[in-house]
């Protein structure tokens, strides 16, 4: 979905600060700043809202002068999609006002249609099917985010150097910046930003990263494809999604866009070794393009462009960043650290998760909360996601455009046995493509427990992401208001509401606490001994915590809480349950939820079935303790929920935080 730009060759660091490209003196404004962001794409953008969330002033500046126009990416994979929803406020439907899931691909030969297959939810994730969205949307949504929050975009401002600086009594990022463009019959204004840290999102041809020297290799791919972004006019019955093989052996892909455009990516030959890109886009018409696109139909097919937003030739590039740090001081994000083909979709949300990974981390650090060290994880965690994203777009590109005989008619097989294979298994985007199966390794915030056994399925380890699944509220029967809705099961009761596992874990930067008790509680004859108990667990540990570290936000935040329980059982309700004590509990506080269908005991690998309750002991051997991270994974996982266990949840906190 998001041509990446062509990569410049590397170049020695230049002479840093002063420099002739930055004459800067005693008289050139300073500011300070804690974090200077570079770039205003959607991956710089959503570092600047998660870092403003959590009370982190930032500068936020980009070259160009507005928001591109011209939308690269399309589409939002259901694993961002996830992360997205967490920031709360309903930015969520922000998102999907402005797109639409894409609910079915349809596949052609020339002009004949073939099979349209329905992106058919597996129940893994509520968001399952990608949201079809043009980039200069989500960008916008974002920047109204940080409008609202008084935080500007300084456009029209470019970083010309930047180094860390070092000494015994300080370490911090110098930055030069200046006006891309001057007011007529001004010169360019020059300034000097002096921050704790600069995150680096500007892109595949990244200024940061030349001016700080990091290597960029990969290579560079022969596949050549024309784009277009326009209205047309046609006889084929347009989709959503449409994969054409064309009657030339070449592939044509069609993805409505709003307002009635449709991009149209058409494959070509490959380049030969002595085009030129430049020449060719300066080259390129809409009459060849239309001409190409009709060779790839039946004959007598129309195909007419009525008006053209974008017409590019684009060159792909695989390349990642040998690191992703620079002097523990400057970070890559997105295409500044990995470039590859737009196959699966995979390059925008690859930087995406990569803001999201170091948003909360940075901001724990900031706000003294953890040691500098868990900045690092940043980049342990990011690189094996970019190698496992660009491997995945080649191997996509490769199958795509594959040439010869043998193979067309391989596609051609595909087309006549997909709907079979839909209906055997009616899942048809992979986990690996929807970014679902993504796996952090153990480190400093993936801690596994240091005498269990970690769970055989690798699902249920820490490092894993959080599944979601459904819940019901357990509303105290001293509540009077009418909880009935629409939304809900007709089988819910009253006094019951259902809720999900992902829309209790929203909250930008804050850890979550999953305590899985199994049907411990559905017991009435002991419920109110074992539920005291549990209640006063949870009491004294989130004050515990919540005492000790804490965040310091914008005065208008009402919940500045970093630590947030939720209490999950199953079983059967009673009234009993609704007059306890942790039904009457507010949520995060320990609120109490019903496993009905023990689907969420099950997801995170946690028996359903308690053992018998006979003494206290047994609560440090039923249920578990779940802690998820700021970026919803697994951080940590314990067998019980008794003392033991609560002691080892503070352990791991107190291993991880400052």
């Amino acid at each position: 979905m998001a041509p990446t730009p062509v990569a410049l060759p590397i170049s020695s660091t230049a002479s840093i600060l002063p420099s002739p490209e930055s004459p800067i003196d005693a008289s050139t404004p300073v500011q300070e700043i804690p974090v200077l962001i570079v770039g205003a794409g959607p991956v710089g953008l959503l570092e600047a809202v998660l870092l403003s969330k959590m009370g982190i002033r930032i500068r936020i500046i980009d070259r160009e002068p507005h928001i591109s126009p011209f939308s690269r990416a399309q589409g939002t994979l259901p694993r961002t999609l996830e992360l997205l929803a967490m920031i709360g406020d309903g930015f969520i439907d922000k998102l999907f006002a402005q797109g639409k899931p894409l609910q079915e691909a349809s596949f052609y030969y020339g002009s004949r249609p073939r099979c349209t297959i329905p992106l058919v939810p597996s129940g893994v994730s509520r968001y399952e099917q990608p949201l079809f969205m043009e980039q200069e949307r989500l960008s916008k949504v974002l920047a109204k985010e940080l409008e609202d929050m008084g935080v500007p975009i300084e456009f029209g401002w470019e970083l010309v150097d930047t180094e860390v600086v070092e000494s015994a009594e300080d370490t911090h990022v110098k930055t030069v910046i200046r006006q891309s463009v001057a007011p007529e019959g001004e010169e360019q204004e020059i300034r000097v930003i002096r921050s704790e840290y600069l995150i680096a999102a500007d892109g595949g041809r990244s200024t940061v990263r030349h001016k700080v020297n990091i290597m960029f290799p990969g290579r560079t791919l022969p596949h050549k494809n024309v784009m277009l972004d326009g209205i047309i006019d046609t006889d084929l019955e347009l989709k959503d999604a449409m994969s054409i093989i064309g009657v030339n052996q070449k592939t044509l892909l069609f993805f409505a866009m709003s307002d009635n455009i449709y991009r149209v990516v058409l494959e070509m030959e490959d380049f030969s070794p002595d085009e030129d890109l430049d020449k060719i886009n300066r080259e390129l018409t809409i009459e060849d393009f239309e001409r190409h696109v009709r060779e790839c139909l039946h004959p007598g097919t129309k195909f007419n462009v009525i008006e053209t937003q974008w017409l590019t030739c684009i060159r792909f590039n695989e390349r990642r960043a040998e690191r992703y740090i620079h002097k523990d001081r400057i970070f890559l994000a997105g295409d500044s650290a990995h470039v590859h083909s737009p196959a699966g979709g995979q390059g925008m949300n690859t930087g995406l998760l990569d803001a999201y990974n170091l948003a909360w981390k940075l901001a724990l650090v900031l706000n003294k909360l953890a040691p500098p060290c868990l900045l690092q994880s940043y980049q342990e965690e990011r690189v094996p996601m970019a190698d496992r994203a660009i491997a995945l777009s080649s191997m996509l590109l490769a199958g795509n455009s594959d040439k010869g005989v043998v193979r067309h008619y391989f596609k051609m097989l595909l087309l006549m046995v997909a709907p079979l294979l839909v209906y055997i298994n009616p899942t048809v985007i992979p986990r690996m493509v929807n970014m679902l199966d993504i796996r952090y390794p153990v480190n400093i915030i993936n801690l596994p427990h240091k005498t269990q056994a970690q769970p055989k399925d690798e699902i249920h380890q820490v490092g894993a992401r959080a599944p979601d699944g459904p819940l019901l509220l357990v509303r105290p029967f001293s509540v009077s208001e009418d909880i009935f809705s629409a939304d809900n099961d007709a089988a819910t009761s009253p006094k019951e509401q259902r809720v999900y596992v992902q829309e209790l874990t929203v909250g930008v930067g804050r850890f979550h606490i999953l305590v899985l008790v199994g049907n411990s509680l559905s017991d009435l004859t002991s419920f109110k001994t074992r539920e005291a108990e549990l209640a006063q667990h949870i009491q004294e540990h989130l004050l515990q915590w919540c005492t000790r570290w804490h965040y310091t936000l914008s005065p208008d935040d009402k919940d500045s809480q970093l630590f947030k329980i939720h209490t999950i059982a199953t079983g059967i309700t009673s009234e009993s349950h609704g007059n306890g004590l942790l039904a009457q509990r507010a949520q995060g506080n320990g609120r109490l939820f019903w496993d009905n269908s023990a689907e969420v005991h099950a997801s995170y690998g946690v028996p359903a079935q308690a053992k018998a309750c006979r003494s206290a002991d047994d609560m440090e051997q039923q249920g578990a303790i779940v802690v998820i991270r700021p970026d919803s994974y697994i951080g940590f996982r314990v067998l019980g929920v008794g003392k033991g266990a609560w002691a080892d949840v503070s352990d791991y906190f107190q291993t991880v935080l400052a």
